[in-house]
């Protein structure tokens, strides 16, 4: 069952399909099409090797996922823990910081407990007969504080990863195979999820979208990828109104700019400017509008330079996905209405989940040597650019703070 809930909803999607209005065929209202394996090659339906139980972890920056997986593929059992390291720092910056000032074993420790807390609990569920392994996929920072590296490099400029290789370390007598990195911006959780989707072998063009702290972006097909993050803030993570989920403010705004209670530039009316406007239980406040207003600009000027760096427009994606349980929350009609996602993609959206885990899931029905080979396929084939040094951006980003489609 789904747990750590804020509300209704889990704080990480783990993919159970159990929160209210969502199940693995739909979605709430249907609003939205479910990625699933048999319509849309996902491709983590296969069952592993006999004798195997396969644990894939989400190393995340403010939540950590565990599931359970038995030898035909079926979860047994789950777990969702806040990332101790929050005690160093909110962010990745934050603790890059603390690690250069010498809590860098203390913040390696405090992931390596939990996970070691988590596998010694999944032990108990797996038959004498049969074998534990694990699966990990972070992003950059967590995976050099959990291997011990040294993240000086990652958190100053040029902003360079020397170390992008698939690793393996043992947890709690686990044999952990860990997904590389692409780069200091966009991680192992990143590179899981293109290997989740397939998104390297289609010849389908695909958008990515994980939103989150931060937004990664990734569009391509098997002949090439280009991969981007940017600075979104807390927006979408339920950070603006306390207790509303990003998804759920996405759809308010709507309304309320449909209602011409709020203006493209993102006023509200003048009734409400200092106090907000209640709808519903909520109150949505000129604050919270504005948070929701930067970090989709963040997004929607990324995919604007994905697109121009890519020489294609939107009529040439043939799919977009959404990553994690934002995905599965938003009406892509209401975020075309603020100018989050571009009008021609509301129809080819689809909600993937937590594709993190999904890519770890995966990976634990292949030989781990197979995995390797495809990571550093993609790896070679996909190009990533720091959007904070493409001269568009910042142009992009102004433009797209506009609450109007585009």
């Amino acid at each position: 069952m789904a747990t750590d809930r804020k509300g209704l909803r889990c704080h990480v999607c783990t993919g159970c399909g159990l929160c209210p209005g969502v199940t693995a065929r739909g979605s709430l209202a249907g609003k939205i099409h479910i990625l699933t394996d048999e319509t849309e090659g996902a491709g983590d339906t296969a069952p592993f090797l006999s004798g195997k139980y396969v644990a894939a972890i989400d190393l995340g920056t403010t939540t950590i996922a565990m599931v359970l997986y038995d030898e035909k593929g079926q979860t047994v059992d789950r777990m969702v823990a806040v990332n101790p390291q929050v005690n160093y720092g909110a962010d990745v910056i934050s603790r890059i910081q603390a690690a250069k000032e010498g809590a860098a074993e203390e913040l390696r420790l405090a992931v390596f407990e939990l996970l070691e807390q988590g596998l010694t609990k999944f032990a108990k569920k797996v038959p004498e007969n049969c074998e534990l392994t694990a699966v990990i996929a972070g992003n950059t920072t967590e995976t050099y504080l959990l291997l011990g590296l040294d993240t000086e490099e990652l958190g100053h400029a040029p902003f360079y990863a020397s170390h992008l290789e698939a690793e393996e370390i043992t947890i709690a007598g686990v044999s952990c195979f860990i997904f590389p990195g692409l780069s200091a911006f966009v991680g192992g959780d990143i590179m899981a999820g293109i290997y989740a989707a397939d998104l390297a072998e289609r010849e389908e063009i695909t958008l990515l979208i994980d939103l989150g702290t931060n937004g990664e972006l990734v569009l391509g097909n098997r002949e090439k990828c280009i991969a981007a993050a940017t600075a979104a803030g807390p927006a979408f993570e339920g950070g603006v109104n306390r207790g509303v989920w990003g998804a759920d403010m996405v759809s308010l705004l709507a309304r309320l700019k449909r209602e011409e209670l709020v203006d493209e530039s993102g006023l509200l009316a003048e009734p409400y400017f200092d106090k907000g406007v209640r709808i519903g239980n909520v109150t949505v406040t000129q604050q919270a509008i504005r948070s929701i207003q930067t970090a989709k600009a963040a997004i929607a000027a990324g995919i604007t330079i994905l697109l121009e760096e890519y020489g294609i427009t939107c009529g040439d994606i043939d799919r977009v996905i959404l990553a994690g349980g934002f995905g599965y929350y938003l009406d892509p009609k209401d975020a075309a209405e603020i100018g989050l996602l571009p009008v021609e993609l509301v129809e080819k959206t689809y909600a993937g989940g937590n594709t993190s885990l999904r890519g770890c899931r995966k990976a634990g029905s292949a030989s781990r040597k197979d995995v390797t080979i495809r990571c550093k396929r993609i790896f070679d084939e996909t190009k990533c650019i720091n959007l904070a040094q493409v001269p568009a951006f910042a142009e992009n980003y102004v433009s797209k703070m506009e609450l109007r489609p585009i």
